[in-house]
Formats: C-alpha cells, structure tokens, sequence
C-alpha cells in the first residue's frame, strides 16, 4: 500500500504538496510530503492558509511550533490588540529606566513590557533579563547575540498564552522551542531576530 494512503492523505493533496516540495520554493524544514501534510493540517485548525502554514509553523526537533509572525496574526483574528511600551529598556536600582543613567551607574536588569487587550481584559506582560537567567537562558548563543530581540518573543509568547491560549491551540513559540531543544539546529532569521526558517536539523516533524 502506497504511504500516502496508509496515513490517509487524499491522492489530490498529496500530489499537490509533492509538486511544491519538488519546486524547492517551500522552506527547507519542509522535507517530505508527510510533513507538508502535517503542517498544512495543523494550519486549516489554525485558520491559516496553507502557504502562510508553511511559513508560519515551524518543527524544531519533532516539535511543532508557531514563529512570532503567526502568533501576531492569531492574535490579531482573535481580536487580540497588543502594544510594546518597554523594549529591553535598562532597569537600574531605583528602578529607573532612563537612558543617561548609563554612563554613571550599571542596570541591574533588562526588561520587555508588552500589554493585550482583548474585549475588556487587559494583559500587561513583562519579561526580563532576570528572569532569562532564572531560566538557564542567557548563555545561549541567541541570547548573546540578540539579548533584546530574545526578551520581545519571550515577552509576546507569555502574554499571548496568558490572555490568547486558545487561539494558539496549545503551541509554544519557535523561539521557546529553540531554546529547550535547538543546541544542534541551524536556523534562519529575519531582520528582528526572530526565527523564520529552519536550516538544519536531523529531527523529522513526525518523529514523535
């Protein structure tokens, strides 16, 4: 029995994703017709279309997860307003945040302050460098490289769980999964940082 049939993909579907797979325009975490179809099936329960799936849900060792595009977007079908009013600002001891304090005296933090609204419920999130260190966060590359891009998602995914966990369906930010799971994974970004593609794993989507 040919495979696409025993995991019961419609000869039409499969088709369809193998003629994208062979014209190599998909991501390149998107190895196999089987995968595809993973993807896309997640995407239709997500309510997204099944080129924006294939961008917006990203595997990272076997995991499926949402980059930080497609959390704004199911945010935002949801009726999710959000609005950054920190963004990796310096906290010194008297918990000023101002920007002449550098020169004279240390911070003693970093923090991210994202508020939602959705109806009448309001969400105001903070992440910070503290808390990224309380998490075995900080010596990770990314969090080296891009301490202030890593609070943002951190920052966006927390609040987008806390006021927006039904709309995500129970899936973690690609950025989150990198960090539990990524060590060995290469990975594409764009120009905030922000995971958009992965570029070498030897993990497959179906391999849990």
């Amino acid at each position: 029995m040919n495979e696409h049939k025993q995991l019961m993909i419609p000869e039409k579907q499969y088709n369809f994703l193998a003629t994208l797979i062979e014209s190599k325009k998909l991501p390149v975490h998107v190895k196999t017709v089987e995968d595809a179809f993973t993807i896309a099936q997640m995407g239709r329960e997500l309510g997204f279309a099944t080129m924006q799936a294939f961008h917006y849900i990203i595997p990272i060792q076997g995991k499926l997860s949402l980059a930080a595009k497609a959390i704004g977007a199911l945010l935002r079908k949801g009726g999710v307003k959000y609005t950054t009013t920190e963004d990796g600002v310096f906290v010194y001891r008297d918990e000023s945040t101002s920007e002449f304090r550098r020169e004279k005296e240390k911070p003693i933090d970093r923090r991210t302050t994202i508020v939602f609204e959705r109806g009448d419920q309001v969400e105001k999130t903070t992440f910070t460098w503290l808390d990224a260190i309380a998490q075995e966060l900080t010596s990770k590359s990314n969090w080296i490289k891009m301490p202030k891009e890593m609070l943002w998602a951190r920052c966006l995914s927390k609040g987008a769980n806390r006021i927006g966990s039904d709309l995500l369906l129970g899936l973690y930010s690609t950025e989150e999964m990198f960090d539990v799971f990524g060590c060995n994974t290469k990975v594409k970004r764009d120009e905030d940082g922000h995971i958009v593609e992965v570029v070498d794993t030897e993990a497959e989507i179906l391999s849990n």
